[in-house]
């Protein structure tokens, strides 16, 4: 029984951790207005030295945010930026 409440414990705060509700509501909005949008995400984070992200199992690692976006513009991909 314990295990059951600790899962779902830990769901709730992943849940939060990754804004999955914020992800759930633009998805029923872009469901709504009919407009799929087929783009791939790249979760971005913050690390010592810059920012790093896995793209198709490799990780590109970056020294500032405008080289991020200049890079996700350029392989035209959406980022979710995680702990900043």
């Amino acid at each position: 029984m314990k295990l059951v409440h600790d899962t779902e414990a830990v769901c709730k705060r992943l849940g939060k951790a990754l804004h999955l509700d914020m992800v759930r509501r633009a998805l029923a909005a872009q469901s709504e207005t009919g407009t799929i949008v087929d783009s791939e995400w790249v979760i971005v984070y913050r690390t010592a030295q810059g920012f790093c992200c896995m793209h198709h199992g490799v990780a590109v690692e970056f020294g500032e945010m405008l080289d991020v976006q200049v890079w996700s513009e350029e392989m035209e991909v959406e980022t979710y930026f995680i702990g900043l």
